[in-house]
């Protein structure tokens, strides 16, 4: 049993319409494992089938969400398109709450759904239009550069696909993004999404000492960045195949010392799971089920030295501020459930949550 400040979960993927054929759904499931998780709230990224870029779908979903949801606040980041209409439609959308999370959300490399804005000219000019207009929400991007990819990923050996999307490719696009949006004289907040080099963190913490950023940076950590590695490929194979990839173990335990060194603002899961059968298929997508390790995550931080101060402010406070949620904060007692796996058909994160990883840095 553990004790914590009721979480955010501001990152999560509950699919669309693309396997209808699982029961209960995984939007049923997600609600499910958050409400197990004693969540606050949970904040759905765009890219189901059906692309959570357009009002009407948003409200849409929402609304399928009221069935499953209880008091878990339920909102959605806006997605971006190469559309510079839409573009427009979205902001708009995002500054009067249509969405429930004040936030906008770009993929710069393709993931699950297709989704990537791969022309820089027009990554650039959305910075513009964001800068012109005055927009001060929350921009998220999920940050790989697809020219930095080296080789191709081969399902027969599952590591490749971590050697394929290299940790210079999240940095770069990091780096670059950076750039446009201070040339696009950007006011909101540059969010980076479940980082995966530490690489990224010591560049963003240099801009920040020079004073090179005249917008606030928030990194988002992943349970699966900073407990799970390279070496959880020997046992789960492609089913821990997920975007960005994991990484070797010495570029996890620094991130994982970062976290407790305080220098990432939220955690999230990145919850996104597949059918087992395709996870396990010549073609498996990305994306992992996460939702359910929640109170181990956090046992596991506050057995490596994190405060309770600080642990509520990673997994609740920061994330309420920062998307105007305005939850109140509850302390609750939860026990970690590992027979919600079952529903899933695997666990991710078997090889570590039977215990804490053994480390300390307290």
């Amino acid at each position: 049993m553990v004790s914590y400040t009721k979480p955010i979960d501001p990152h999560v993927h509950f699919r669309g319409e693309e396997y209808k054929y699982v029961n209960p759904s995984f939007l049923e499931l997600g609600f499910r494992d958050a409400r197990r998780a004693g969540l606050a709230g949970v904040l759905e990224q765009p890219n189901p089938e059906r692309w959570l870029t357009e009002e009407v779908v948003v409200e849409d979903r929402l609304e399928q969400g009221e069935e499953y949801r209880c008091n878990i606040h339920h909102g959605i980041h806006v997605g971006l398109t190469n559309n510079f209409e839409q573009v427009i439609r979205a902001l708009d959308m995002v500054n009067r709450g249509v969405g429930r999370s004040n936030s906008d959300k770009t993929f710069y490399t393709h993931s699950t759904g297709n989704m990537g804005i791969l022309d820089p000219d027009i990554q650039k000019h959305i910075w513009w239009m964001k800068g012109v207009t005055g927009y001060r929400g929350v921009s998220i991007g999920h940050f790989e550069d697809e020219q930095k990819f080296v080789g191709d990923f081969d399902y027969r050996d599952p590591i490749s696909h971590s050697q394929r999307q290299t940790p210079e490719s999240e940095l770069v696009q990091v780096e670059r993004q950076i750039r446009s949006a201070k040339d696009g004289r950007f006011r909101g907040t540059f969010y980076i999404a479940h980082v995966s080099n530490p690489d990224t963190v010591d560049y963003i913490e240099r801009e920040r000492g020079m004073g090179k950023l005249p917008f606030s940076v928030v990194l988002e950590a992943t349970f699966h960045h900073i407990f799970l590695n390279t070496d959880d490929y020997k046992i789960h194979g492609n089913k821990v195949k997920m975007n960005p990839p994991l990484r070797t173990p010495r570029l996890q335990e620094r991130l994982l010392e970062y976290v407790l060194a305080g220098k990432f603002g939220v955690i999230g899961t990145d919850h996104a799971p597949h059918p087992v059968e395709r996870k396990n298929s010549d073609s498996p997508p990305s994306g992992i089920p996460a939702l359910p390790f929640w109170p181990k995550g956090i046992e596991l931080l506050i057995k490596n030295g994190m405060s309770e101060e600080d642990l509520a402010d990673l997994t609740f406070h920061n994330a309420n501020s920062l998307f105007r949620l305005r939850l109140k904060p509850r302390i609750i007692e939860v026990e970690y459930d590992p027979t919600l796996w079952d529903a899933y058909g695997w666990n991710p994160f078997s090889r570590i949550d039977g215990g804490s990883m053994g480390l300390s840095f307290s």
